[in-house]
């Protein structure tokens, strides 16, 4: 319960200071926190108070869970209660030195009353969610569970709600834009959904198609995401993974996910097809062209590329191949695509994904043994 905590801790606190841009300022932070209740009630301001409480509501439920397995729950709510009040007040006064957000002590009331509404929650279901707790994973069960964390982070990452008519205007024109469309993409991205299907399956059981469709609510939600969006391809692909595990046999499933998935990363490592006569030069540097991009980009490429490379080596273990023959077989065939990518415009030749696919399968292996 207590890592549960810190991780909920940890995530307010990056949503809270997103994007980390600070600036002085010489007013007493206490003293500005103290002043800030908004002068009137307007849709801006209950919309806030919405995000709010949704967003201290799981920091409650935590907080109680792992207050009470030591203190007891008459001790266990209050002190829920006193982790909301210290994070939301250290994070409102903290971001008057972030000239983008604004410190507001109706946004600590709303915090608090999240916790306060999570610790009640706890409260009535304590047993139930004890006891979900305590459930251990099944085989494979601890490596799905990282697969599925990195396909979450790359579906929501930065994890931060911006709430614009202007985005949202932008995000559906290009939603419905079929100049970009790409087969390839599309193709992707339906391999992508089916094995995260399979992971979700690991990790829960018998995999029904409309958990699957539950799961990808991910979609529109990245509608209202800082500086992401969906577009055509990433629909059509998830629409298509759908349909294909409510038709396949669940035999089938999982040579297809391998299929669909090894076929995917040969197209896309080798789209558009149009080859130059003169090769670019190979880069032996791990990570050269991650650290040298844009942050955000960088990331998602990276979270991506774990979860599609580390995806392949879990599914062909899952059909009986070892992790080392599996790790070997896949950072061996991206080398060979990385080396083809040299007479290829506009690519960076590089042995990042050959060391990425290593490092996840050494994760994964390690993960099953335990």
């Amino acid at each position: 319960m207590y890592r549960l905590l810190f991780l909920v801790i940890a995530l307010i606190v990056y949503g809270s200071l997103y994007p980390w841009h600070f600036e002085g300022s010489g007013a007493n932070p206490l003293w500005v926190l103290l002043h800030t209740w908004p002068r009137g009630i307007d849709p801006w301001v209950l919309r806030d108070a919405a995000i709010n409480l949704l967003l201290y509501f799981p920091l409650g439920m935590a907080a109680f869970l792992a207050a009470a397995r030591r203190h007891g729950r008459v001790v266990a709510f209050p002190a829920a209660l006193l982790i909301a009040l210290g994070l939301s007040a250290s994070m409102e006064m903290l971001q008057i030195y972030d000239p983008s957000r604004t410190c507001s002590i109706f946004d600590v009331l709303c915090n608090v009353s999240g916790a306060a509404a999570g610790a009640l929650t706890a409260l009535v279901f304590r047993p139930e969610l004890e006891s979900l707790a305590r459930r251990k994973p099944g085989r494979h069960g601890s490596a799905a569970l990282l697969l599925a964390a990195c396909w979450a982070s790359y579906q929501l990452y930065p994890f931060f709600p911006l709430f614009s008519h202007a985005m949202l205007r932008a995000s559906l024109k290009l939603l419905a834009d079929t100049a970009s469309f790409s087969a390839v993409e599309v193709w992707a991205n339906t391999a992508e959904w089916l094995a995260a299907a399979l992971v979700l399956e690991a990790l829960l059981g018998r995999m029904r198609p409309r958990w699957l469709l539950a799961a990808m609510a991910c979609l529109p939600l990245r509608l209202f995401i800082a500086e992401r969006s969906v577009t055509l391809d990433e629909a059509l692909g998830a629409a298509l993974a759908l349909l294909l595990w409510s038709l396949l046999p669940e035999r089938k499933r999982l040579p297809a996910g391998v299929l669909l998935l090894a076929s995917a990363t040969v197209l896309r490592e080798l789209s558009p097809f149009r080859f130059a006569p003169t090769p670019h030069p190979f880069s032996w540097i791990p990570f050269a062209a991650t650290f040298d991009s844009e942050r955000q980009t960088a990331t998602l490429i990276l979270l991506r590329k774990a979860f599609e490379y580390g995806a392949l080596v879990w599914l062909l273990r899952t059909r009986g191949i070892s992790y080392v023959r599996a790790a070997v077989a896949v950072a061996g065939s991206l080398a060979v695509l990385e080396a083809v990518q040299r007479y290829l415009p506009g690519r960076t030749p590089e042995i990042t994904d050959s060391v990425l696919t290593l490092l996840m399968a050494l994760v994964l292996s390690r993960l099953s043994r335990r």
